[in-house]
């Protein structure tokens, strides 16, 4: 029988994730007497010596105003109890240790990939577990929503249309580059609502010469372009503009070369294409000035952001379905929303990477550049 619920938060933190917490718990309370508690930083707070110094505890009373509470009120982290280096020093132990003296009997969790995957090995050591989709890159797949992509494209098109009436004033070239990791959502929808003139992502690898031919008629007609790029944009190291580029400025061969790592989870950190392009673009345009050429990068400005309407709907319904699901004898399950329905997705089958679907001809109409 279920009476003590934990939260946890891991991931990249996103606006959602307090109104999930709130929901759940009045949901929790009201309609079957639990309990609840909040663990810190996710699975590093789980595996913690002091595991009593990492739990927050929640009334109905302590969540009344955490709708509108920006991030997440239990902090966040990467750790992966699961890795192969960490199994062999007995995290997965440590973790099912301080749950059983915690005396909590199932999981709620909010997360993209990789919380999900270790909240599938939680849930495969017997620890029920139920889980809400929360990332800004909206990439885990059985649903067409998580929560904090909407605040994150509302804010982020705000963003991006100041850059692009910038460009406009000055006669500039403006790149903006946008996280997603491997998936172009993000980047996709803030430069439609931005008003990207060329739009790049992750699903269509770029051929530089068509990017440059792209920039460069724009450029000559209006005198300005605008450009949103996604952080994981695929160039081949083949591509001959990319090598020219590389010859001539050390710069981009740097970049090029830089090798950024990996996560806790194995996924390899990403970032600088905007600055590549900005050097690639300029001098095969021949432009006089690197500076006609300006970039941003909006990431992490999109993370720590109060909750816009729908992802406020959208924890809340997430919440109160998450605490009926987990109280009807379910683990290891995800909720989702397909259209307006609340469903239920196996985390094996959320843990297929949600990429951009839509057919070139509708990507082209936006702006996004097919090679």
């Amino acid at each position: 029988m279920i009476r003590r619920v934990a939260f946890m938060t891991g991931g990249g933190d996103s606006a959602g994730i307090n109104p999930f917490i709130a929901a759940a718990v009045r949901r929790g309370v009201q309609a079957y007497g639990a309990e609840f508690i909040g663990i810190k930083k996710a699975f590093e707070g789980a595996a913690a010596s002091n595991i009593e110094d990492e739990i927050v505890r929640f009334s109905q009373s302590d969540v009344f105003d955490l709708i509108d509470r920006p991030s997440t009120i239990l902090a966040s982290s990467r750790f992966n109890p699961f890795s192969e280096d960490k199994v062999a020093d007995g995290y997965p132990n440590r973790i099912l240790e301080n749950l059983k003296k915690l005396n909590v009997d199932a999981v709620l969790l909010t997360g993209g990939n990789d919380t999900i995957k270790s909240g599938l090995e939680l849930h495969r050591a017997g620890i029920p577990v139920i889980a809400a989709p929360k990332s800004i890159d909206n990439d885990v797949s059985g649903t067409d929503r998580m929560l904090g992509f909407k605040t994150a494209v509302t804010f982020g098109s705000t963003a991006f249309r100041g850059t692009a009436q910038s460009a406009r004033t000055h006669g500039r070239i403006s790149l903006v580059e946008i996280m997603g990791r491997n998936a172009g959502w993000l980047a996709l929808e803030i430069g439609i609502a931005g008003g990207a003139d060329v739009i790049l992502i992750p699903e269509k690898p770029v051929c530089l010469a068509n990017l440059c031919s792209r920039v460069k008629s724009i450029y000559e007609r209006q005198g300005f372009v605008n450009i949103a790029v996604a952080e994981g944009v695929v160039i081949s190291t083949e591509d001959p503009v990319l090598r020219r580029a590389c010859a001539h400025s050390p710069v981009v061969k740097a970049m090029i070369e830089e090798n950024l790592g990996v996560d806790a989870h194995g996924n390899k950190k990403l970032g600088g294409i905007g600055q590549i392009l900005r050097r690639i673009i300029a001098h095969e345009l021949s432009l006089k000035s690197l500076e006609e050429v300006r970039t941003a990068d909006i990431g992490f400005h999109l993370r720590g952001l109060a909750a816009v309407a729908d992802d406020i709907i959208l924890g809340t319904r997430f919440g109160i379905a998450a605490v009926d699901l987990l109280f009807s004898g379910a683990s290891g399950k995800m909720v989702g929303i397909q259209g307006e329905e609340i469903v239920a997705v196996p985390f094996e089958q959320a843990l297929k990477q949600k990429l951009v679907d839509w057919s070139d001809e509708e990507l082209r109409s936006v702006g996004v550049l097919i090679s």
